[in-house]
């Protein structure tokens, strides 16, 4: 039995580092599911780091029978959030990270949505703006004249000839 359990610890020692500088923090998401004492909880805790690897992997995953994909960021913040958070008893599974990352990553998509219409209005007042020769209420805009319509207007074929 010893065995068994220094094979799931030399997993989990092997699996940390594959979250970067992260590794502290995955492991304090996954003792929110009360997994002490550790020592006798390996293969629950190496299970749950490797659902949590596969998570920041692909940023992918199910919830109430639809699939989400954030990045990696959001995922990294949301289980900030969950490990900063005090449950009063241990926490079953990762629904309550799910709806921390739905959340986060509809807010980052509101921003974007959000900045993206403000570039378009200021790119559509500044070719506003450039077509205009007057630009006060009440006055009338000034037509500006084509080469075109210059040349027909003084019946002319070409801008070179005398």
């Amino acid at each position: 039995m010893d065995a068994v359990m220094d094979q799931d610890w030399v997993a989990i020692i092997k699996l940390l580092p594959t979250f970067g500088g992260q590794g502290n923090l995955m492991f304090e998401y996954v003792e929110k599911f009360g997994v002490g004492p550790v020592r006798l909880k390996g293969k629950k805790i190496l299970r749950l780091l490797e659902e949590m690897s596969k998570l920041c992997r692909t940023g992918e995953f199910l919830y109430q029978k639809r699939k989400h994909c954030v990045s990696n960021q959001v995922v990294i913040e949301a289980v900030k959030t969950v490990v900063n958070k005090h449950f009063a008893s241990p926490i079953e599974n990762h629904n309550y990270l799910k709806k921390v990352m739905i959340g986060m990553h509809e807010e980052a998509q509101k921003e974007e949505a959000k900045k993206k219409e403000k570039a378009l209005r200021e790119r559509e007042m500044d070719l506003m703006s450039a077509g205009r020769v007057g630009d006060l209420e009440g006055q009338a805009e000034e037509h500006v004249m084509t080469a075109r319509e210059y040349l027909a207007k003084v019946g002319k074929k070409s801008l070179l000839e005398k």
